[in-house]
């Protein structure tokens, strides 16, 4: 029986999040900022004609969207985030098998669709997607994750394919790795992709037909796999569960330089809660509390000074005032006066299921631990409120780091804060920014 595997890819998905309640954004050019309005994170198909390039720092083509009259957003990570979750809630409708890749990219498992009608399938996914979330997505099906991964490439590419792609026949294998450059295969890493070239490897169909010994020598298990899953043999599973991880890490680049003890000290204690919200999600408790500030790599005036410093916990924890107060006292260590800090962030490491923990000598009291557990509870549970939103209540450490700025039309905040002048509302996470239909 031969697996087969959906990959359902959401089109350009920064730019249509921001569609979606923008009706008159249809036809027009969209482009979305990274932190701190930065770089070109995501562009429409119309951005993309003119020529900007993924990454493109703003202040440099700035006069060319202006130009081109095309709309530009900060990032908006509640309003993707949540976006996000509808399509996957969605697409778990179509397989008992899904595997979350990334915010806009799921893998379906269709084991036991023999028989099925696997392009009306398809598309009856992307109209309901479409219909309940205002999402374009791509379907890609084949044997294989990687071969998956080329199909939904490729109806993404050819409007002739309505945004579904699939391969199964070896003869439309065959002509879709060889359309498909090397460097564009799931699994080879940049540097082989420069490499390629030398050995005569351009395309994904000229790699595929290398001896196995050569591509095992050459590039280890990693290779060899990509290898058989292009030539339509599956050894990459779905992973329905999550990877248990072993680090969590908030951090920022500023606004601006920040020099002041106080600001770095305010935007530590607030990238501790924000860790702390990660690790409790995923049941999870830290052992050890990493702090780390770095000056601006880009500044030749000052030397590039990396500072971190490491704090054990006296008992492993994932409330936010054990975490602030490790962190606070990492931050004492690695602090360095009279630096312009460009970036900071805390990371939370030795992560363990918190199920698993035993007790240890320095715990504290067994009434004194659910105190402060209730406690987390009810903060959580106030800021994860629809009336409230996030950081309704919080620990006094933290000042309210971004607030309106109407003068400016976007916000402001202390020097660390994330600038967003362009965000838009978060239309379906907070009552206060609800979108209003006017009679």
């Amino acid at each position: 029986m031969t697996k087969l595997f959906a990959l359902i890819d959401c089109n350009n998905f920064y730019a249509s999040c921001e569609r979606v309640f923008r009706p008159d954004l249809q036809d027009r050019p969209v482009a979305v900022l990274s932190n701190n309005d930065g770089c070109i994170v995501a562009r429409s198909a119309e951005v993309k004609a003119i020529g900007i390039p993924m990454g493109a720092p703003y202040f440099k083509v700035r006069d060319l969207l202006r130009r081109h009259d095309v709309q530009v957003f900060s990032s908006n990570y509640e309003l993707y985030g949540d976006l996000s979750a509808r399509v996957m809630a969605v697409l778990s409708g179509y397989s008992p098998d899904m595997e979350i890749y990334s915010i806009d990219e799921a893998f379906l498992g269709l084991d036991g669709f023999e028989g099925w009608d696997l392009d009306a399938y398809a598309r009856d996914l992307r109209t309901t997607v479409k219909r309940w979330t205002g999402i374009v997505v791509s379907v890609g099906i084949a044997p294989t994750k990687t071969l998956a991964k080329i199909a939904a490439e490729r109806a993404k590419k050819n409007p002739a394919l309505g945004g579904v792609a699939i391969l199964t026949d070896h003869i439309e294998i065959e002509a879709a790795l060889a359309a498909t450059p090397v460097g564009d295969v799931w699994g080879v890493g940049r540097q082989w992709a420069k490499r390629f070239p030398a050995f005569g490897i351009y395309t994904a169909l000229d790699f595929s037909r290398q001896s196995e010994f050569w591509v095992r020598k050459k590039m280890g298990v990693t290779g060899a796999r990509t290898q058989v899953e292009l030539l339509g043999t599956s050894c990459l599973d779905l992973e329905s569960q999550p990877h248990s991880h072993k680090s969590c890490v908030s951090s920022r680049s500023f606004a601006r330089p920040v020099t002041a003890y106080d600001d770095v000290k305010d935007a530590i204690a607030t990238f501790a809660a924000r860790a702390g919200e990660r690790v409790r999600h995923g049941g999870l408790v830290a052992g050890q509390v990493m702090v780390f500030a770095h000056t601006d790599r880009f500044n030749p005036q000052q030397p590039l000074v990396q500072a971190t410093a490491t704090v054990a916990l006296p008992s492993p924890s994932n409330l936010t005032a054990d975490l602030t107060r490790g962190a606070l006292k990492a931050l004492g260590q690695a602090y360095q006066p009279g630096l312009r800090y460009k970036k900071a962030g805390v990371m939370l490491l030795d992560l363990a299921p918190q199920v698993a923990q035993q007790a240890t000598l320095f715990a504290p009291s067994a009434a004194n631990q659910m105190k402060a557990e209730r406690l987390q509870q009810a903060l959580d549970s106030l800021n994860g409120g629809q009336r409230g939103g996030r950081d309704l209540v919080r620990f006094g450490l933290r000042p309210q780091d971004i607030t309106p700025d109407p003068a400016r039309g976007g916000a402001k905040g202390s020097g660390w804060s994330l600038r967003r002048d362009h965000k838009s509302p978060r239309y379906t996470t907070s009552w206060a920014e609800l979108r209003v239909v006017k009679a």
